[in-house]
């Protein structure tokens, strides 16, 4: 099931508190075409679904046994458009407390831009070897078999705020042994 997007600053939902969404800060009178200036922050929310999440914790690990594959959905809720949104880059993080357990990357993939009142969808996947955890922290350690995570992607594009992250729901990271 998917889950809202949050802004950064927004504790209640870095929290990890549900039915979170992005906060509006869109000009009320802004125009609604690509020639809006640049200062100006969109509305919206973003939901990730996650389709395949899985480690392969057999015998032999390896240094990244994450595998991850997902979409996610941008709804512009404001007045002007946004992007093209690229998704470069991702976060696991813990349920309970919100903090950081790994980094990863994502396979660069591109939004086309998303006008007032309509949605786009992309499909995203980890790339492979982009597992980064705590220093000493390797294979299946990094994000321990068993816990209770979310999927965050960072979102960059015209009109969205620095920051913008989409999560996934609450979820429980599955292993192989």
């Amino acid at each position: 099931m998917p889950y809202r997007s949050v802004l950064p600053g927004v504790a209640l939902c870095l929290a990890g508190l549900l039915g979170c969404s992005s906060a509006s800060t869109t000009s009320a009178d802004a125009a609604t075409d690509a020639s809006v200036p640049a200062d100006v922050t969109a509305s919206f929310t973003a939901m990730t679904s996650v389709s395949t999440l899985g480690q392969n914790c057999m015998p032999v690990v390896a240094a990244d046994p994450l595998s991850l594959r997902g979409s996610i959905t941008l709804t512009n809720t404001g007045t002007v458009p946004i992007g093209p949104v690229t998704l470069s880059a991702g976060l696991v993080i813990r349920v309970l407390g919100g903090e950081t357990m790994a980094t990863f990357a994502v396979t660069p993939v591109t939004l086309a831009a998303v006008a007032p009142g309509q949605s786009g969808t992309v499909a995203f996947a980890k790339t492979a070897g982009s597992l980064t955890g705590d220093a000493g922290v390797a294979g299946c350690e990094i994000v321990p078999c068993d816990s209770p995570i979310r999927i965050a992607l960072r979102l960059t594009g015209p009109h969205l705020p620095e920051g913008a992250r989409s999560f996934s729901e609450p979820m429980t990271m599955p292993c192989t042994h």
